[in-house]
C-alpha cells in the first residue's frame, strides 16, 4: 500500500511549497510546478508512487493559480446601466 504516513505527510510538503510559491505570482508558482516535477522525475522511481505525487502537484498548481480577472462582464452580481 503507498498510502502511509510518511508518504502522504510528503505530498503535502509538495502542496505547501506550491502553496507559497504562489503568494508569489504565477510565474513564480509555474516555476515551482517545474522544479517540483523534475524532482519528482529524477528522484522517484516507483511508478505508482511518481504517479500519485505527479497528480498532487499538478492539482495543487491548478488550484493556487490566480486566474486573471474579467472586465466584469457577465460576472454574477454585476450591476449593468440601463
Amino acid at each position: 500500500m503507498i498510502f502511509t504516513i510518511p508518504v502522504l505527510l510528503y505530498q503535502l510538503l509538495f502542496v505547501l511549497i506550491l502553496f507559497i510559491a504562489s503568494r508569489f505570482g504565477n510565474k513564480v508558482l509555474t516555476l515551482a510546478l517545474v522544479a517540483c516535477l523534475l524532482w519528482t522525475a529524477t528522484h522517484i522511481f516507483l511508478l505508482p508512487l511518481m504517479v500519485l505525487q505527479g497528480t498532487v502537484i499538478v492539482i495543487s498548481y491548478l488550484c493556487f493559480r490566480k486566474r486573471p480577472n474579467a472586465s466584469g462582464k457577465g460576472v454574477a452580481g454585476a450591476r449593468t446601466q440601463g
